[in-house]
């Protein structure tokens, strides 16, 4: 076969391979969620003159279809593995794998946002919770516990915390690092697993006094298939995790207000497990303002939990020992504005909980504080 001739077939086959793939592009049944990239996909855009006129109709289109490209997730997972595994690169977008757990990068450390966080706690305690016993504690991400032996950039978790301990006031702090294994997170996802929460539960309580022993054993509802936040991130083939939550009598007495709802939800609803992201199971997933409230317990003590979204599955664990529990998440509303929502009752107990990620993009969370 001469030249011209192969170049002839390799041609033809190049073009028959594309009109091959826009025939299937075109028929392929057009999906509304990614549950690998966790959030939703463009649908076919609404012709209109004026969208086209503007402009607006074809960066639509362009959206639909990059989104619902035919084996888009396929092509992804090809580049990692030839970024990965060709030209031996150590992550792909600060997206790493070990031992079959994926991981974000976080470096470096920003000292100033840790300051901040700092100053945050300091002044909401000052502010609204004068005659409150305040504690705080920090949650580490997973990197915390296989970055540096496994030569990652990472964050200097030691000067993270002194800078805390060193910079809040009349607050003490309950160290949980050493309660916690990499095992006791996702290996999809950057949370913690709520079923290995029970022993860092019941630190916390005790280290408020308040240590309180359940009368009833956890009952465990398992969901299979969990694919975290750092699955679609990766682009691999590592199998989902299990999500588990726990419950008991008290738990499932328990009901829990929203106030962007106006209304009682559940302390877990299975039906969040189908939303983008299933990790919504615990409390509803992200929101500013929660009121768990527990009717087994006539106590009248409060709790009030400055967190982000590990706290969404821990505070079920700490619920016994309190009347209410009251969830602030300082992501989503103003850090001068939450009183107007939650009437603070004083002698009552304060938890500030952020993991090491959000204090060191504390900007995300002390924006509204000045």
């Amino acid at each position: 076969m001469n030249t011209k001739i192969k170049n002839i077939v390799i041609n033809c086959s190049f073009g028959i391979f594309l009109v091959l793939f826009m025939i299937v592009n075109i028929f392929a049944k057009d999906k509304e969620i990614s549950y690998e990239e966790r959030r939703k996909l463009a649908q076919l855009p609404e012709f209109k003159i004026e969208k086209l006129l503007n402009g607006n109709y074809f960066e639509e289109m362009e959206e639909y279809l990059l989104d619902q490209f035919y084996l888009r997730e396929n092509f992804r997972k090809i580049k990692t593995f030839v970024n990965t595994k060709i030209f031996h690169e150590k992550d792909n977008n600060d997206i790493y794998i070990v031992d079959n757990g994926i991981y974000k990068m976080e470096y470096k450390l920003n000292e100033n946002s840790i300051y901040n966080s700092a100053n945050l706690y300091n002044k909401i305690a000052q502010t609204y919770f004068k005659n409150s016993n305040i504690y705080y504690t920090i949650v580490p991400d997973k990197n915390y516990f296989v970055a540096q032996k496994n030569g990652y950039l990472h964050l200097d978790y030691e000067k993270l915390i002194n800078i805390m301990k060193n910079n809040t006031h009349n607050m003490d702090y309950i160290d949980i690092t050493n309660d916690l294994k990499i095992g006791d997170y996702y290996r999809t996802d950057l949370h913690w697993k709520q079923e290995n929460l029970t022993q860092v539960a019941d630190k916390i309580l005790k280290s408020m006094d308040n240590d309180k022993k359940r009368n009833d054993a956890y009952r465990k509802k398992v969901f299979e298939n969990f694919y975290g936040s750092y699955y679609g991130q990766s682009a691999s083939n590592i199998k989902p995790d299990k999500l588990t939550y726990l419950s008991d009598k008290t738990i499932e007495n328990c009901k829990v207000y929203d106030y962007e709802k106006q209304k009682y939800v559940k302390v877990y609803d299975d039906k969040d497990f189908k939303n983008v992201d299933s990790y919504d199971v615990f409390l509803g997933g992200a929101k500013s303002l929660l009121t768990i409230e527990n009717p087994s317990n006539t106590t009248g003590k409060e709790l009030y939990i400055f967190r982000d979204s590990f706290g969404s599955s821990l505070s079920p664990l700490l619920i016994k020992n309190y009347s209410k529990i009251h969830l602030i998440d300082l992501r989503y509303i103003n850090s001068t504005q939450f009183e107007k929502y939650i009437k603070i009752k004083e002698n009552s107990d304060v938890l500030f909980m952020y993991n090491t990620s959000i204090l060191n993009n504390s900007s995300i969370i002390a924006k509204f504080f000045r």
